[in-house]
């Protein structure tokens, strides 16, 4: 098929994030035989205006995509995120092309209702809405027209590339990644683990949190291929199977990856490949245990890395985004097919 993906590949970063979802769902359709042409939205919009704001960019982005569409007549439209693109667009691309899919993926937490809102203002035009929320908001997305379904997030064996279970040269034994907006709860938490960490003397890492900067890129790598284990902790982890992407981004690499028991979750990692644990202090004591025991650690990592490698690879992920946008039978028993609300 000609596929158009249109999201926000980010050149104006430099390829600082270049593990993101968009470039792995482009690399998966490639992978499943299809022809993809990528847009930028947020990078044309910039180029759209003299100014090189987005927002002031963001109209001729839209009527570039329509000429896109005029050129290409794609058998899909694939969109991610992609804030500042007019549903109007997908109304066009409807009426002028009615045999062309229209599909949309999406990342963010659904929980949050602007976020929601968001996807549901493009969905009188689309035929499929994939997201990494599950359970009852999922389900507010459902309409007759349409097939709400659930996408785990997207690893790839080029990106995450790294092997740290096999890896006898590490300095760090434990890495947490991710920022803290004003959330109590969140930073007690990371408080907390820190403190019970360094009482047991364990060496660890926080990054972008408490002062300490964000790593990105390159030197984000550079920190994975340096660590034994990694956090796996969302703003909120009691949504059904929503996680962020860092999921596949230390399993993927190879790092023994603790998780809080997110609803459903075992369907995708069980407990032989991810380590689970109930709060802070259990997290903490279990970080110790494993260190000691570095043969069942290895055991456990190992097993999380091939399954991220098996399950949740860019072209399988991809194959299942197809199958159910084009209405076809799941040619696979997907560990998370129960999530499609058709």
């Amino acid at each position: 098929m000609k596929i158009l993906h249109i999201a926000n590949f980010g050149f104006n970063k430099q390829g600082a994030h270049f593990y993101c979802t968009d470039r792995k769902i482009s690399a998966g359709l490639v992978e499943n035989g299809h022809f993809v042409y990528d847009f930028s939205f947020r990078d044309m919009a910039r180029m759209g205006t003299i100014f090189k704001t987005k927002k002031l960019g963001a109209s001729w982005a839209n009527k570039e995509i329509l000429k896109i569409v005029n050129n290409l007549e794609p058998d899909l439209v694939l969109i991610g995120h992609s804030d500042l693109m007019s549903p109007e667009v997908l109304k066009q691309i409807k009426q002028q092309f009615p045999e062309t899919k229209i599909a949309f993926w999406y990342v963010d937490p659904l929980y949050l209702e602007h976020k929601l809102d968001f996807v549901k203002a493009f969905s009188p035009y689309l035929d499929a809405i994939f997201c990494t929320t599950a359970g009852e908001y999922l389900a507010k997305l459902k309409q007759p027209h349409l097939s709400a379904a659930y996408m785990p997030n997207i690893g790839h064996r080029n990106v995450e590339s790294l092997i740290q279970f096999k890896n006898l040269n590490t300095d760090k034994t434990f890495i947490f990644c991710g920022v803290v907006y004003k959330e109590p709860e969140r930073e007690k938490f990371l408080k907390d683990l820190a403190d019970a960490l360094t009482q047991s003397q364990v060496n660890y890492r926080y990054y972008g949190c408490f002062d300490q900067p964000g790593v990105y890129g390159k030197a984000y790598y550079k920190v994975l291929s340096e660590s034994k284990m990694g956090l796996n902790y969302s703003r909120r982890n009691d949504v059904t199977l929503y996680s962020s992407d860092r999921i596949v981004q230390l399993t993927g690499n190879g790092l023994l990856t603790f998780s809080p028991r997110i609803p459903g979750f075992e369907k995708l990692y069980t407990e032989q490949e991810v380590i689970y644990f109930d709060d802070q202090f259990d997290l903490a004591q279990k970080i110790q245990f494993y260190d000691q025991h570095p043969d069942l650690a290895k055991a456990i990592a190992q097993a999380g890395w091939q399954k991220t490698r098996d399950s949740f690879n860019a072209k399988r992920i991809t194959q299942y985004m197809l199958e159910v946008t084009f209405g076809q039978p799941l040619s696979e028993a997907y560990e998370w097919s129960h999530e499609v609300y058709t």
